[in-house]
């Protein structure tokens, strides 16, 4: 059977079986697009096979625009920040050290389970302490600092749709809204970076006798080129403000930034945030290009999700302690972190605001996606993982923000509720809702869908303001629906 054939019926079944999962679990658990990812670990070359990698092979220029549109997404959503310089940078520290600390701790235990890698010319080695017998030194070798940097920077994401379903349906201050939306922006931004970094490195040790350039000269070589492709959208529309020229262009500057990504070697998710930064910040029509490429969305993330499971590669025995380790290390970290930021950037006294933060968003399975595709031989620990970490993490996200914004006494509409209320409204109707800017929301909600890279838009708390408190509210006794995967 053709790829193609296999590839668009394994997309659409993905599709049917989605909305016929979330009309039967809605009420009960909150699936918040893991239901796709778990599609895909099902159709993968480990369970059914489907999917097996001679398919994901053939789909590898498929694989690069997908995760293209993902990366121009965050990066054109630098214009939804309003929240001021103190909240992106409350988001910024706090990341940092998310990525940091995860990184460092990834780092050393992948070569505690893998001697393998010490065998190889290190990229860095100071000796520390030595005895009469035994010399100690900080041994970083390649591959493990990638792994290292891969798996950080996707502990660093954050689900800003997550984010903007509950600031709809609780009524949240625009204020407490415009800091969780700042920090969840700064987030997806550092964390591409910050992997992008990796590949920039990977690239440059593998090229080192060949062209002698250095992780730093790499990262400015991509970011050079991404950026010159969202200035080459504003030269060439000049003027124009047709909807169907915007897609157009839109389109064809997410697919040449991507090439260009895949032909440096380095990632099209780091190219792709560079053309979308430079877009958001430089051209006149940021704003209708964001709403032009709205309907790529949901089916992008389906996708990602999809094509993510797809190239888990699990891994046992002790690696298997990577995903308790990885999520503990993550949420403390989160929630340490988080509040010394916000108290010292911002001065919040709202406690635990990590627990808004926890949902991964689709930005981490696209991460795992990128390095499964860049290098399959390493892909075991890092898809676990990763993998491992959303599908636990972003389960229990919604209450957690939930319960966060409780203690901020941020739920008015929950208070006010009225018997029998409807229940609650899915992340894909913060899309719709944005979309419809002034419109009222419906009360009755449709099938969830899960959320793009960060389809949130600052305005939903007047759309959200409009709607009857009943049609926001969801019942104490009944779990969120939508999570942001």
């Amino acid at each position: 059977m053709s790829t193609t054939v296999l590839f668009v019926g394994v997309v659409v079944f993905a599709f049917v079986a989605g909305r016929v999962l979330d009309r039967f679990t809605a009420r009960a658990l909150a699936l918040s697009g893991v239901e796709y990812l778990l599609l895909g670990v099902l159709l993968g070359p480990f369970v059914l096979g489907i999917l097996d990698r001679e398919v994901l092979l053939a789909l590898d220029l498929f694989v690069s625009t997908v995760l293209g549109v993902i990366g121009f997404l965050v990066g054109l959503e630098i214009r939804r920040v309003r929240a001021g310089t103190e909240a992106f940078l409350a988001g910024g520290g706090t990341t940092a050290a998310i990525i940091l600390c995860v990184a460092a701790v990834t780092t050393g235990v992948i070569q505690v389970l893998d001697p393998e890698l010490l065998m190889g010319d290190p990229l860095m080695s100071e000796p520390i302490s030595y005895t009469s017998d035994t010399l100690i030194s900080l041994w970083v070798s390649p591959e493990a600092l990638w792994i290292g940097l891969t798996v950080g920077a996707a502990a660093g994401t954050c689900s800003a749709a997550l984010i903007s379903t509950a600031v709809q349906r609780f009524e949240v201050s625009p204020e407490r809204a415009e800091l969780l939306r700042a920090m969840a922006s700064a987030a997806q931004l550092l964390a591409v970076f910050t992997f992008g970094l990796a590949m920039a490195g990977s690239r440059a040790t593998i090229t080192a006798s060949a062209l002698g350039l250095t992780i730093v000269e790499w990262a400015i070589i991509t970011l050079l080129a991404g950026g010159f492709t969202g200035l080459l959208f504003s030269i060439f529309l000049g003027r124009e403000g047709d909807p169907m020229r915007l897609l157009v262009a839109g389109v064809g500057v997410i697919v040449f930034a991507a090439g260009v990504g895949a032909a440096l070697g380095v990632s099209p998710l780091f190219a792709n945030l560079f053309a979308g930064l430079t877009l958001a910040l430089t051209s006149s029509h940021a704003a209708r290009l964001d709403e032009a490429l709205r309907p790529l969305r949901f089916p992008t993330t389906v996708l990602v999700l999809l094509l993510a499971g797809a190239t888990l590669a699990p891994e046992s025995g002790w690696y298997l302690l990577l995903i308790p380790g990885y999520v503990l290390l993550r949420t403390t970290a989160l929630r340490v972190f988080s509040r010394m930021a916000v108290t010292t950037f911002v001065g919040d006294s709202a406690p635990g605001i990590g627990r808004a933060l926890l949902g991964h968003g689709v930005l981490a399975s696209a991460i795992s996606l990128a390095f499964a595709q860049r290098f399959p031989e390493l892909a075991g620990p890092v898809t676990t993982t990763i993998l491992g970490g959303v599908l636990f993490t972003d389960l229990f996200a919604m209450g957690s923000l939930r319960r966060y914004l409780a203690d901020a006494g941020e739920i008015k509409a929950l208070a006010n509720r009225p018997t029998g209320a409807h229940r609650p409204v899915p992340v894909a109707k913060v899309e719709e809702a944005e979309a419809d800017e002034g419109e009222t929301t419906t009360s009755e909600a449709k099938p969830h869908e899960p959320d793009a890279a960060e389809p949130a838009s600052s305005e939903t708390d007047a759309t959200s303001s409009s709607a009857p408190a009943s049609s926001r509210a969801a019942p104490p006794d009944e779990p969120a629906a939508g999570g942001g995967a």
